[in-house]
This record gives C-alpha cells, sequence and structure tokens, in this order.
C-alpha cells in the first residue's frame, strides 16, 4: 500500500501518515456538538456515519455534490464528510468547490480506492483527511473530533481578530481627535486673547485688525475640523479609487502634532506617475497610520534627528509604498513575530493590535506587508506594502 494512503482500520489517526496537517490532541469534553453534511451516493455509508455520528451531532445527508452545495448554502455546516468518487462531481470536485465558496468548513474524504494523486490533490485543496473505507468507529470519531475542534479554534481566532480589528479602529480615531483637539488649542488660544483685550478696551482702535485676525485663526479651525472629517467620512469597506500619494500626505498631516512634538522630519520619495487601485480607502489610511504611529513611538527620546521616509513606486501590475524610520530598528528575535496580534514590545502602553491590523489589512486588499531586510548600520524599520491593481486596472492621475 502506498505510504500516502493508510487505512484507517490498520493504523490510528495520531500515527497516519495519512494526517496531512498538524493538529491538536483531541479533548472529548471540549467539543461542542457540531453540523456536520454526509455526502455519498449509495445510502448505506451515508447511514452507517449517520449511525455513528447522530447522537453526538447534527447532521445533513446529501446523495450527491451539487445537493451537498445546495445545502451548505442553506444551512450552517462546520464538517463535510465526502464519498470520493461519485456520479457528476467528485470529491475532490465538491472539495474545491467548497474551498472557493465555503473556505472555513472542514472536509474529510473517504473512499475505497485509494490513488496518490487524488490524496495529493485533496492536500493540495486543504482537506482535513483523506480517509480509506473501510473506517473503524473509534477512530472515525477521533478524526472528526479533531476536525470539529480544530474548526471552533479557527472561528475564535477570527472572531478575536475582527475584535483587535475595531479595538485598533477606536484607538485609530482617539489619535486623530486627540491631533484634531491639539491643533485647535492654538487658534483658539489667539482668538480668546484678543477678545480679552476688547474687552478691556472697547476703544481700541486696531480693533479692525483684531478682527480680521480673529476671522483668519476661525477660518484655520474650520479647515482643522473639515480635514479630520474628510479623513473619517469615508464609509467602511467603501472601494474607490486609491492613491498612496494622496493616503501617505493625509495621513502626515493628521498626525502634526506628534511630528511637531518630537521634531521627526519627513522625507517624501513619491512616483508622480503612481496608478491608482480600487480599495477600502479607510482601512489603507488606518494601515498607514499605524506604520507612521509605530514609527513616532520607536524614535520617542532619542538623541539623534528622527526622520520618517514615505517612498511610492511601481512594481509591474502592483502599486507600492514603504514606510522607513531612523530609530533603533527590531531585534532579530522579534522580527518573526511582529505581525501576531497583541504582540507588543511596549509593554503596558501598547495594545500589540497596529501590525496585526496592518497585516490583516493587506489580505482584505489580496497584497502584503514585508518587514524589509535591515540596512547596514542595522539602524531603523522598514516596512513594505504591496497593493495589486484592480482586476479592471488602474487608473494614472493627470
Amino acid at each position: 500500500m502506498n505510504a500516502h494512503l493508510v487505512s484507517v482500520a490498520q493504523q490510528p489517526p495520531r500515527e497516519s501518515s495519512i494526517r496531512y496537517m498538524e493538529h491538536a490532541p483531541y479533548a472529548p469534553h471540549e467539543t461542542a456538538r457540531g453540523h456536520i453534511l454526509i455526502v455519498d451516493d449509495e445510502n448505506g455509508p451515508r447511514q452507517a456515519l449517520r449511525m455513528l455520528l447522530k447522537d453526538r451531532h447534527e447532521l445533513h445527508l446529501a446523495f450527491d455534490g451539487q445537493a451537498a452545495l445546495d445545502m451548505l448554502a442553506q444551512s450552517p455546516v462546520d464538517l463535510v464528510i465526502t464519498d470520493l468518487r461519485m456520479p457528476g462531481m467528485s470529491g475532490i470536485e465538491l472539495l474545491h468547490a467548497i474551498r472557493e465558496r465555503f473556505p472555513d468548513v472542514e472536509v474529510i474524504i473517504l473512499t475505497g480506492y485509494g490513488q496518490l494523486d487524488t490524496a495529493m490533490k485533496a492536500v493540495e485543496l486543504g482537506a482535513y483527511a483523506y480517509l480509506e473505507k473501510p473506517f473503524n468507529n473509534d477512530t472515525m470519531l477521533d478524526y472528526v473530533n479533531s476536525a470539529l475542534s480544530k474548526r471552533y479554534r479557527d472561528l475564535e481566532r477570527r472572531k478575536l481578530e475582527r475584535l483587535a480589528l475595531e479595538a485598533n479602529r477606536f484607538e485609530t480615531l482617539g489619535r486623530v481627535v486627540c491631533g484634531m483637539i491639539h491643533d485647535l488649542g492654538s487658534p483658539l488660544s489667539v482668538v480668546g486673547s484678543h477678545v480679552e483685550l476688547m474687552m478691556i478696551d472697547p476703544q481700541l482702535t486696531d480693533y479692525m485688525n483684531r478682527l480680521e485676525t480673529m476671522h483668519g485663526q476661525i477660518r484655520h479651525c474650520t479647515d482643522i475640523i473639515r480635514s479630520t472629517m474628510n479623513f473619517l467620512r469615508h464609509k467602511e469597506r467603501q472601494r474607490v479609487l486609491v492613491n498612496l500619494n494622496e493616503i501617505v500626505e493625509g495621513c502626515v498631516e493628521i498626525s502634526a502634532p506628534i511630528l511637531r512634538k518630537q521634531a521627526i522630519k519627513i522625507e517624501r520619495k513619491l512616483d508622480e506617475n503612481l496608478v491608482d487601485f480600487r480599495g477600502d480607502l479607510v482601512l489603507i489610511r488606518q494601515t498607514v497610520l499605524n506604520l507612521l504611529t509605530n514609527a513616532c513611538h520607536a524614535m520617542e527620546g532619542q538623541e539623534a534627528p528622527p526622520c520618517i521616509c514615505f517612498s511610492t513606486w511601481m512594481e509591474g501590475e502592483t502599486a507600492c509604498l514603504s514606510v522607513r524610520d531612523t530609530g533603533p530598528g527590531i531585534p532579530a528575535q522579534d522580527r518573526e513575530r511582529v505581525f501576531h496580534t497583541f504582540y507588543t514590545t511596549k509593554e503596558s502602553t501598547g495594545t500589540g493590535l497596529g501590525l496585526a491590523v496592518v497585516q490583516n489589512a493587506m489580505q482584505q486588499h489580496s497584497g502584503s506587508v514585508e518587514l524589509a531586510t535591515p540596512v547596514e548600520d542595522n539602524r531603523g524599520a522598514k516596512f513594505i506594502l504591496r497593493f495589486p491593481l484592480d482586476a479592471e486596472g488602474g487608473e494614472t492621475r493627470g
């Protein structure tokens, strides 16, 4: 028998080579009642699995691949157990369709005709296991429970990631609003001073000049508020044409208070012929603002003149942006962990959400984020964002 096709009746699942993914050991009391879809064109195997699983789980039965897809579209399913050879749509074809339409559902493939090429295809498409008939009942239960445990762990992880994204959005909103309030302080102080002087001495001869000054400061307040509202106004998930150069300028403008406070110099190497792409404007702004804020935190208190450099360029059909600071850099032991949710080097002052949100945002745009290799002096950190152009093509700003 081929090494990749081992009968589950002959070998237990925790040692079998038919386990193509690493899964945590199953603890029976931790697995909740799952929704399982059994797909087989023969009634005998369907009923055998139904009798084995009906006391522990909610079951759905389908006689072919299309009926299975229809049930998946109508009812919540955690795990699909499907025969390999069926008329109309094979188990591999069903697995492919499930991965495209229901990527979170786990799949176990059963077959009485094990072949290496189909086993490898099942692994490539992300099947949880590829098992031969006849199956041992205890072994099958172990696989089912283990697959469901993985499914629930993945759901919990995604839930935490969504909560982290929302928490980071509130954090970003707080930074933006705090920056706006800080910027309003100066013009309002000027207006207040002139009002006090005019109240003390109503007969001032230069009152018109003072009124003009106050009017100018009020316009400045209006501009600050308008700029902040424009930054926050776009609807979440709305896909619009995005230009990375404009994103950079908006994030620099909104971060002016912290940049002035730390005397951070901004350098720009922006490609004037950069091509636009369709994306979630709010999410991309949040991504760049997170990188900018992290760079500011990294350089806080350093003696050398702090600087952040933004660069944009095209790589074929991909729009690219890099953000580099002149801070201490990222230690080698941390480079593999910086994108993990809740990982932070700021102890009690950091949430550990910033770079995890950056990675999540890039995944939502089918793009990537890279922590570049350290330069010769090993100072500073450089992150590179790559956004593929929309399938319909981009537009160049004139």
